[in-house]
């Protein structure tokens, strides 16, 4: 039975360290491109139970993990739960690992014509989460989606996925129905478990420039990570910043109307940082306007986890985090990453779950557009790597990460985050 041991405590001992193995689904695909399952890839679906046995044996207490919608719900009404049984029967019951479920981590079923733009993805994507939660009733974490963002600018901006639209207006388009499907997804949950806490997860952004002539740019750029949370709270009226690129690009008064009264509380927000990734220098390349990623740091999630908290003062899980590099520079951000939460909660942030994401490494995306062998595209990002056999299994090799994990994870939790201080 899951437990309810995410609490929103000030207490250090009610603090809890949190992993994932990477769970993007992107099932539907043009002809010539590679489908994207990071279970399929990195041989989850195979070593699932040996996987579970390394999150146990790193010391963490909870873990967020994904469900293959496109492979749970193969037909229109239809699902078929025989492997998600084995699987969270093992996590929960066996090990007593307390999962986060990730309802939606990119992907829809192959029979969701045209995927987040379709008019009832809203009501398909609840109508699985309905069934899922009256399925596993005991669950109490959810994931309603991850990381919308990146999914609005991938599907709808880039046209890199599926249903590969382009530029401002399908960022919006796409923005709108996800967010919807979210408010449908957490009413539904919460009718069958009405004590179901919901951990909205995001991708942060940070934008910095030089050049005083951008600043206008640098404040579209990070207003567009907070707009999920400002829409499913009913915070987009005719005052807010991103009103009228929204109207431009789709929104109708009916559409503002019903994000203002549909709107839900966010129980847990969930931030995802990668010092990497997560902070871009924007700046003028002759006539044109370009971003830039450059190294953000400790400082850099910082500044985003003050600044979510100052908007929105709800609790806060860092959802993800880790770099892209060798063992020392992992052991090295780990360290860096975990002292800060010590420093934040000193100062009466209520930050109360860590998350090193990873588990173990994960296949780069670029694998959907490639041809080379999966092995070629995994990045050194998690506690355990994965090495290509010889019989092409990727064998699951422990690095001295995990040991500096263990130390912490077994250590004092009032010594290394501490109580989270009153506000004066």
């Amino acid at each position: 039975m899951s437990q309810d041991i995410l609490r929103q405590s000030k207490k250090a001992s009610d603090f809890r360290w949190i992993t994932g193995i990477e769970d993007t689904f992107v099932g539907q695909v043009k002809p010539g491109k590679r489908r994207l399952d990071e279970y399929e890839l990195t041989q989850h679906y195979i070593f699932w139970k040996e996987d579970i046995d390394l999150i146990k044996e790193s010391g963490f207490e909870m873990t967020r993990y994904g469900i293959p919608w496109y492979r749970v719900n193969p037909a229109d009404g239809v699902f078929d739960w025989s492997w998600t049984d084995q699987v969270l029967d093992y996590l929960v019951n066996v090990n007593n690992i307390s999962p986060i479920i990730d309802l939606m981590h990119y992907g829809t079923p192959l029979w969701l014509d045209n995927e987040f733009i379709n008019p009832n993805y809203p009501s398909k994507v609840a109508s699985y989460a309905r069934e899922f939660a009256a399925r596993y009733k005991d669950i109490i974490y959810y994931t309603p989606l991850n990381e919308p963002y990146i999914n609005a600018k991938f599907c709808g901006e880039t046209g890199f996925w599926p249903p590969y639209l382009s530029g401002n207006s399908g960022f919006v388009q796409v923005m709108k129905n996800l967010c919807k499907g979210i408010i449908y997804t957490v009413r539904e949950i919460k009718k069958v478990n009405p004590d179901s806490k919901m951990i909205h997860v995001e991708a942060t952004g940070d934008y910095l420039t030089d050049d005083k002539s951008l600043k206008d740019r640098v404040k579209f750029e990070k207003e567009r990570h907070f707009l999920m949370f400002d829409l499913i709270t009913g915070r987009v009226n005719k005052n807010h910043y991103l009103y009228n690129y929204l109207k431009e690009n789709g929104f109708t008064n009916e559409d503002f109307k019903w994000f203002q009264v549909n709107r839900i509380t966010i129980d847990i927000m969930g931030l995802n940082y990668y010092p990497e990734l997560s902070v871009n220098r924007v700046f003028k390349d002759n006539d044109d306007i370009k971003t830039g990623l450059i190294w953000g740091g400790a400082k850099g999630l910082e500044k985003v986890l003050k600044e979510y908290y100052k908007r929105y003062k709800r609790p806060v899980v860092i959802t993800e985090t880790s770099t892209n590099g060798t063992v020392n520079d992992r052991i090295n951000w780990l360290k860096d990453s975990v002292g800060l939460v010590r420093d934040l909660r000193k100062e009466g942030i209520p930050l109360i779950g860590y998350t090193w994401w990873p588990l173990f490494d994960l296949v780069n995306w670029d694998y959907m557009e490639g041809h080379k062998p999966v092995e070629e595209y995994l990045e050194e990002m998690g506690l355990w790597s994965l090495e290509i056999q010889f019989n092409g299994v990727l064998k699951r090799v422990k690095t001295p990460v995990v040991e500096v994990f263990k130390q912490i994870a077994k250590g004092d939790k009032q010594e290394i985050v501490g109580d989270i201080a009153l506000k004066k």
